[in-house]
């Protein structure tokens, strides 16, 4: 009777042993999945040591330093949770509904390398949306393989080049913007007028630039940051400091993508050292202006974002979600 006793105590003794090292992984679990991005070290806590997060931390040196060849690849296999490209499910991929926890935003993921060939820029409205068409599909051949690769949807996006803003077609309201996209129609609007002034002198890489920003928000669309996005800014109040800065966040890092495709591609191509230049100055022309609502970011930080992309060529150093507040003002 006592060996059969103690058989019955070690076997519970044993089994409490087993729940409890399951709870406590089920606890790290939880806690990885709440917490900071894949590979974000240390948090960002007072007293604690430097943070070693994702993003730009709130200087870039001036020197043309394009990620290259030293960018992460395009993910080898689906983000955690997406479907594999090929398989049977991939027809269902779909839009994730987060920022900073965003999948695309969880590992190193570069773009596509293309060369990309782009017409002479000829200054009247034809000759733009010629020049527009094929800027477009250099960046859709860089994005696309990234996005399917991941597991996430992928769209191209509609472009609206007309003469005038008088005569856009799209679904959006235009206010005399030089570009702008429309996410109610996924169209990119570039009304030939309007960019004429901000594109002057540029041979191409201002052109170009004006286009990557706004391709930005189309990945921001497809893969459903700007929903969330919208639902986060009318949960804090549209026009509040704190919907503003939501602004911020989704327009840096746009601007960061754009410097991704620049980044990754530059030396490919027309995309040379001269339009690499024209593009960082159209990069540091973007930012809020005094008295104007805070909704683009202050200079140091739209052309620290848009450099940064350029630097690291990598969708995890763009996740301004995730950045200090003072490296989004």
């Amino acid at each position: 009777m006592n060996r059969l006793l103690a058989t019955r105590i070690r076997r519970r003794i044993i089994i409490a042993l087993l729940c409890g090292a399951v709870a406590i992984g089920a606890a790290v679990s939880i806690g990885a999945l709440s917490g900071p991005p894949a590979d974000a070290g240390t948090l960002r806590s007072g007293g604690l040591a430097a943070a070693t997060g994702p993003g730009f931390a709130g200087s870039v040196g001036d020197a043309t330093d394009p990620a290259r060849d030293a960018a992460p690849p395009i993910a080898p296999a689906p983000l955690a949770g997406l479907p594999l490209a090929g398989s049977p499910h991939a027809s269902s991929a779909r839009p994730v509904y987060a920022l900073r926890d965003h999948p695309l935003f969880a590992q190193h993921i570069g773009l596509g390398r293309v060369d990309c060939e782009l017409p002479e820029w000829r200054d009247d409205p034809e000759g733009a949306r010629v020049f527009y068409r094929a800027a477009l599909g250099c960046l859709n051949a860089a994005w696309e393989p990234t996005l399917r690769g991941a597991g996430l949807p992928f769209r191209p996006p509609r472009l609206d080049a007309p003469a005038t803003g008088d005569a856009v077609r799209g679904a959006c309201p235009q206010d005399g913007r030089p570009a702008s996209y429309c996410e109610s129609d996924e169209t990119i609007v570039i009304p030939y007028a309007a960019a004429r002034d901000v594109i002057a002198d540029s041979r191409r890489g201002a052109q170009l630039a004006l286009l990557a920003q706004e391709y930005g928000h189309h990945i921001q669309q497809v893969v459903g940051v700007l929903r969330a996005y919208t639902e986060r800014r009318t949960e804090v109040g549209w026009q509040t400091a704190a919907g503003q800065e939501q602004s911020r966040r989704l327009e840096l890092q746009a601007g960061c993508f754009a410097g991704m495709f620049f980044g990754i591609n530059h030396g490919r191509g027309d995309i040379d050292q001269r339009t690499w230049d024209e593009a960082a100055d159209r990069a540091r022309a973007v930012a809020d202006r005094p008295g104007a609502p805070r909704l683009h970011g202050a200079d140091h930080n739209v052309w620290g974002w848009w450099k940064w992309g350029s630097d690291k060529g990598d969708t995890w150093e763009c996740n301004t979600w995730y950045a200090d507040q003072e490296n989004v003002e």
